[in-house]
């Protein structure tokens, strides 16, 4: 699409390479250097199954700058790199740090195989998924929590990844070479 729209701009030239910067899928190593924090996709707060990042984008950097003004009392004084960490880095790892580590084990556990996802689409028929999904994507945290249904949906889950995987089609070997090099 992006060819096609420069087309007249472009006419004649050579293309050396089409990419896009890689969307990070973990949070930093290190978020805070000195006195400067990383906030959103910089940070790594970005959901892996979505690639979602504009919400965590600006709720990390409110919570980062609330964070540092209020270390820094009324002007009075600079923050540490160890303040911005205790406060800003371990504030958001509270409130976010489950949501990401749930994603990430759905995606470890359903975006592996054919089998995998067969049995995640099964599971998506089930209302307390939904719900959960939704009420989770609404706010932006894991939500549920009601013990019997999450005992239920753990009998759901292996039931739909045993049939997943004796029903599902084995994954086919992807090689694309004229696409792969459109990409050079």
């Amino acid at each position: 699409p992006t060819r096609a729209r420069a087309g007249k701009k472009i006419a004649g030239e050579k293309i050396i390479k089409v990419e896009a910067p890689p969307i990070p899928e973990h949070s930093r190593p290190r978020r805070v250097q000195g006195r400067i924090a990383l906030v959103g996709d910089a940070a790594g707060y970005v959901t892996k199954c979505s690639g979602e990042g504009i919400y965590f984008a600006a709720k990390s950097g409110r919570m980062a700058a609330e964070e540092i003004v209020a270390l820094m009392k009324g002007g009075s004084r600079l923050p540490t790199q160890a303040e911005i960490e205790d406060t800003y880095c371990k504030k958001y790892d509270g409130l976010y740090g489950p949501t990401y580590t749930v994603l990430d084990i759905l995606q470890k556990v359903f975006y592996t195989n054919n089998g995998a996802r067969e049995a995640f689409v099964e599971l998506c028929n089930s209302k307390y998924v939904q719900q959960v999904t939704f009420d989770s994507y609404l706010y932006k945290r894991v939500q549920g929590n009601n013990p019997l249904d999450d005992i239920k949906l753990l009998g759901e889950t292996i039931g739909c990844m045993v049939k997943g995987y004796s029903t599902a089609k084995p994954d086919a070997e992807f090689s694309n070479p004229v696409e792969s090099l459109k990409r050079i």
